[in-house]
């Protein structure tokens, strides 16, 4: 068995490259060849696929020590090698492990490999850009863009977002929102959209909650909103699960929607800034059905 580690040197302080090591040094008294990837800058095709691809038929496996943003990083990569991955969470909101149970626990990950459990699921792609969990336009997606604006270097914490969100409460204004769906147009109006593979979000608000990661569709939904301080509204509807009830809430399902801003609007993926510096005035969301492998609790 042979088993890769990729960790994000900046995720946590460093903690996902001392799991990482951990993880290498347990996994090698069980007798299991390993090797210690970092993540690089730029498309992981260039510098991932290829150590993927020459060890496919040996590769159990390729652990993902970081947050959420390392998963999307490689997800591509390992689809197209057909390597299962598994999250070992060291981020903020760890999401994608959360969406299976996976947590930072040897005895865990040594069981799951040990049975070999692997679990097909869906990837989403925006404008070409691949993303596993969601994907958003809107107050949400000018955080993310405005707390990567602000940051330097080193890990984020949620406190990191306060600064971020206060300048967003101060200038965002809602675009005006239209999305297209079996060829179909529908005029939304002020807001936000949300296009979710999985359902699972930060601190748990799951705008997307009926988002299925293997049913081959992607789900969205829109927030009628005009400003930052009406979308904070929104955040005790989703958490208290009553959103459904809102009457003005559009929710579709498909495997591909066009959504449509009047101004340039900011897109975030997985939550990473996306997208044209300036925003985005038309995004196309696809999705691969089962196109990744995850390697499963046991």
């Amino acid at each position: 068995m042979s088993i890769a580690i990729l960790f994000n040197p900046t995720s946590g302080r460093g903690r996902a490259l001392k799991y990482a090591q951990q993880i290498k040094a347990a996994l090698q008294l069980d007798g299991v060849k390993t090797s210690l990837l970092p993540t690089e800058r730029g498309d992981a095709e260039h510098w991932l696929l290829p150590v993927l691809h020459s060890k496919r038929k040996a590769m159990s496996a390729l652990i993902v020590c970081g947050g959420d943003g390392a998963v999307r990083l490689v997800a591509s990569s390992a689809a197209a090698a057909e390597v299962p991955i598994w999250h070992a969470p060291c981020g903020t909101e760890n999401l994608f492990a959360r969406a299976f149970g996976m947590r930072r626990n040897m005895e865990q990950l040594r069981a799951a490999l040990r049975v070999g459990r692997v679990q097909r699921v869906d990837l989403a792609y925006a404008n070409g850009s691949p993303f596993v969990l969601m994907g958003s336009m809107g107050i949400d997606a000018r955080i993310v863009h405005a707390l990567a604006g602000t940051r330097r270097t080193g890990p984020i914490s949620h406190l990191s977002y306060v600064a971020p969100v206060l300048e967003c409460l101060r200038s965002w204004s809602a675009p005006q929102l239209a999305w297209e769906i079996d060829g179909e147009r529908e005029e939304l109006g002020g807001g936000t959209i949300v296009v979710g593979n999985f359902r699972e979000y930060g601190a748990r608000l799951n705008p997307a909650s009926r988002a299925t990661f293997d049913d081959g569709l992607l789900d969205a939904v829109f927030f009628p909103m005009r400003s930052a301080f009406a979308a904070a509204s929104w955040a005790p509807i989703l958490r208290c699960r009553l959103s459904s009830f809102h009457p003005h809430l559009r929710e579709r399902r498909a495997a591909a929607i066009r959504v449509f801003a009047n101004v340039p609007e900011m897109l975030q993926l997985d939550g990473d800034p996306a997208g044209a510096f300036e925003g985005e005035r038309e995004v196309r969301f696809t999705v691969r059905s089962k196109a990744l492998g995850v390697l499963m609790p046991a």
